[in-house]
């Protein structure tokens, strides 16, 4: 996972490659937790990431609480099709901003 900060737009994205499992998503959550004390929108791109498991889902489901506390933005970004179902199939996708483009997601960040 990478993390960009955009200046000019205040936006942070989250960039998921690979897999978010048992093995990445302590190490990604850490991360994702360090910069959400600085910072207040936030954009999950997931267009790279091919699979999340449950341990990934808790990790999300962890950084968007804390987000939330401190009164923050963000939306998840262009899941493929197996990652779309998987967040469908857990009611992510019922309770969480879900859009199917990165520029859905700026605009609904910056709205």
């Amino acid at each position: 996972m990478k993390i960009e900060s955009n200046e000019g737009t205040g936006i942070v994205a989250f960039i998921f490659e690979g897999r978010l499992d048992a093995v990445s998503s302590d190490d990604a959550e850490a991360d994702m937790m360090k910069t959400i004390a600085e910072e207040g929108r936030y954009l999950y791109d997931l267009t790279s990431l091919e699979y999340i498991s449950s341990a990934g889902l808790r990790a999300l489901l962890a950084t968007t609480k804390q987000i939330q506390r401190n009164e923050g933005r963000f939306v998840m970004c262009a899941p493929n099709d197996n990652v779309r179902h998987i967040l469908d199939i857990s009611g992510f996708a019922s309770i969480f901003p879900l859009v199917d483009t990165l520029e859905e997601g700026r605009r609904h960040l910056t709205d």
